[in-house]
């Protein structure tokens, strides 16, 4: 790894891109680490790809170089007007849904040489961890396919992540007949220090519901912004709308910002147009709030004067980290717990990292600070999780039956022994190697014997989707797709829901009132 003094100059690239990064004197620590290798040699949220789409077509565009983001917003895209654009940006899902058509749709896939992956320790997630499996190994069998007209031209993998202890095994996934090259910084590297705190509080479920324990928080918000603020702007974070706005209210009451006269006359014109009675009272004690209930011009508003530093305090959902880039020096992740599908769930790691992502103001800060605020319970988790000390594991057998029949459908898989080439390109199988026990696999079993394990699972999948009609599988063990199948792979029905649908179809029309 380069030090501070082996920084690669900016005048290495080509003359025409080197205005992209005019406002910087060189490259730091990691770009010039890994510059031969990726000048020489796919975002996971919807709305970081409409972010990355406007700063990539603002800087490229004059190169003529043509950027789309692809998401779930594009419901009618066609894959042939795709093969216009340069770059395409889209989400795992989204390319899934492009990719289970690969055999009609070969002229897009020839056409990818590099697939970006950002954000990969996603793998980690439980169901969108194994679609971005699905698609990487997708698109290396897709590409070493017959129908690609002999194209012996490789595609190109890069991935990127903060957070990986495992890298190794990300590089051994991704490389062809040897592992990838990969390159690994320290927290050293980072151009604004990061202190990262995780506070413990009591908390039991059998007596105190989240909703109470999320409020019992809110008394400690004033104290440590008081200690870890510096004076500097602060975002908080919070599960839920009434959590933001009942934050932000106890903050004006018991939070003292000092502010100038300036200050003061700069907040009542802010204030002055805003609609919201309540945070336009809030906006002028330094305090706004911030969520999905407002409407587009006031969440316009308050972004805007809390990225210039006018509103000292901005108490939001967590879905702002998500959508807008809005750095703070101090972060603080109130609970832990987020409500979802009339429930509360912990917070998965990919939103814990956009959100304390936002800490840091590189053209100001030297260093920030995140607070995450959790129960005595899950506090050893996030400490693991913010020292990025959690391996990162496979999600694809939970959902093996699905992606199976889906390659089926693709005729990616033909028989059983395919099947298992096509588990081998898989990060299942990388980890399943290393730690069985994980994936329900007895320990102390040699390669070979892991290999017959994961053929047996395979196999019992397989014969699942046979019994309930989705595949048919002859004597020479070779499967083909029906109907039901096809259907379940293009509308991403679940395996258990679509059984059940078979079986609603088998009940006489008679029974059913």
């Amino acid at each position: 790894m380069p030090s501070q003094n082996d920084l690669r100059s900016i005048d290495e690239i080509p003359l025409p891109y080197q205005s992209i990064f005019s406002q910087y004197p060189c490259f730091n620590v990691v770009q010039s680490a890994v510059l031969d290798q990726a000048l020489n040699t796919v975002s996971p949220i919807k709305a970081l790809c409409q972010e990355r789409l406007v700063d990539w077509h603002k800087k490229l565009s004059c190169f003529g170089v043509n950027c789309i983001s692809v998401t779930s917003d594009n419901d009618e895209v066609d894959p042939r007007a795709l093969l216009q654009y340069n770059i395409i940006i889209s989400t795992p899902e989204k390319w899934d849904v492009l990719t289970r058509r690969w055999k009609e749709n070969n002229k897009l896939i020839d056409a990818v040489s590099l697939f970006l992956i950002d954000e990969v320790h996603l793998l980690n997630a439980d169901s969108r961890g194994s679609t971005l499996e699905v698609i990487v190994s997708r698109m290396k069998t897709a590409r070493g396919s017959y129908l690609f007209n002999g194209n012996a031209k490789g595609i190109r993998f890069i991935a990127l992540s903060a957070t990986i202890p495992n890298i190794e095994d990300i590089a051994e996934w991704m490389g062809q007949s040897e592992p990838a090259k990969y390159f690994q910084f320290s927290e050293e590297v980072r151009p604004v220090k990061l202190n990262k705190i995780v506070l413990g509080y009591n908390f039991n479920p059998q007596v105190q519901s989240v909703f109470k324990f999320d409020m019992s928080l809110s008394y400690k918000i004033s104290g440590l912004i008081s200690k870890h603020s510096e004076g500097k702007p602060t975002l908080i974070f919070c599960n839920t709308r009434k959590s933001v706005e009942m934050t932000a209210n106890h903050l004006v009451k018991n939070l003292q910002i000092r502010l100038s006269h300036e200050q003061k006359e700069i907040l009542m014109k802010i204030s002055q147009n805003i609609a919201d009675v309540k945070l336009r009272q809030n906006i002028v004690h330094g305090i706004a709030f911030h969520h999905a209930g407002l409407i587009p011009n006031t969440r316009h508003t308050i972004e805007e004067s809390f990225k210039t530093g006018q509103i000292p305090v901005l108490v939001t959902t967590s879905t702002l980290a998500m959508g807008v880039n809005l750095p703070a020096h101090l972060v603080i992740v109130k609970c832990t717990k987020c409500y979802s599908d009339g429930g509360y769930k912990d917070y998965d790691e990919v939103s814990i990292f956009q959100m304390i992502g936002r800490a840091g103001r590189s053209q100001f800060d030297t260093s920030a600070t995140v607070l995450i605020l959790t129960s005595l319970q899950d506090k050893i988790k996030y400490e693991q999780m913010l020292s990025c000390s959690q391996i990162i594991e496979s999600n694809l057998h939970k959902h093996l039956t699905e992606h199976l029949n889906a390659e089926v459908v693709l005729r990616t898989i033909t028989d059983l022994e395919v099947a298992m080439r096509w588990l081998s390109s898989t990060f299942l199988y990388v980890r399943a190697r290393k730690s069985p026990e994980k994936y329900k696999l007895p320990a102390g079993l040699s390669k070979d014997k892991i290999d017959k394990k994961l053929l047996e699972m395979c196999q019992i999948d397989l014969n699942k989707l046979v019994a309930t009609g989705m595949i048919r599988m002859n004597q020479a063990i070779e499967v083909t797709p029906t109907v039901i199948g096809e259907i379940m792979a293009k509308y991403y029905v679940a395996f258990e829901t679509m059984k059940l649908f078979t079986q609603v179809n088998s009940i006489p029309l008679y029974t059913v009132r």
